[in-house]
């Protein structure tokens, strides 16, 4: 049986190996570190309960993994929201001139051409890699696909984008 004590210990020294297996689960450090903040604070529930814990270690990392796999639970059931492109041409901290705003807008009207031209599955695969931070492991269990074929879709959709962009570097 372990103290109360002793259980925030093996948390606190064990904190860089929770947040590795974390975000070797969801594949995010900061959604990582948010899951391993969770499992501090269902620590310190157990505390006040006074949970008996024989191993401190593997009670621990079960909280951990636990917490990363409601994360990614959580995340497929998540729909993506659709993109309003004309609000991302014109966000930002400083205001470029008009003529840089018409040719940033042309540009992203291009490549939202050259995106709606995609088929559907490879077009949002795309944009939940490269716009929701979505992982290709994610991507491939929403789409119900291989991870190899979410990362052929990526590429496809990349070579698209940079063939409507011409003057563009990769």
């Amino acid at each position: 049986m372990v103290s109360t004590d002793r259980l925030l210990e093996a948390y606190l020294a064990n904190r860089p190996r929770f947040v590795s297996l974390a975000a070797s689960m969801v594949g995010c450090t900061a959604h990582a570190e948010d899951i391993v903040q969770d499992a501090f604070i269902q620590l310190a529930s157990a505390r006040k309960q006074g949970v008996v814990v024989f191993s401190p270690l593997a009670y621990l990392t079960t909280i951990v993994r636990r917490l990363a796999f409601d994360h990614m639970r959580a995340a497929r059931r998540q729909v993506p929201t659709p993109i309003d492109h004309a609000m991302l041409a014109v966000s930002g901290a400083s205001t470029p001139c008009p003529e840089t705003q018409l040719a940033h807008r042309q540009e992203l009207d291009t490549v939202a051409q050259a995106l709606a031209a995609l088929p559907p599955r490879t077009r949002r695969a795309f944009e939940m890699y490269r716009i929701g931070g979505y992982t290709l492991h994610e991507i491939a269990c929403v789409l119900d696909v291989s991870t190899p074929r979410v990362h052929k879709m990526i590429q496809i959709a990349l070579v698209a984008c940079a063939a409507a962009l011409p003057d563009a570097e990769p």
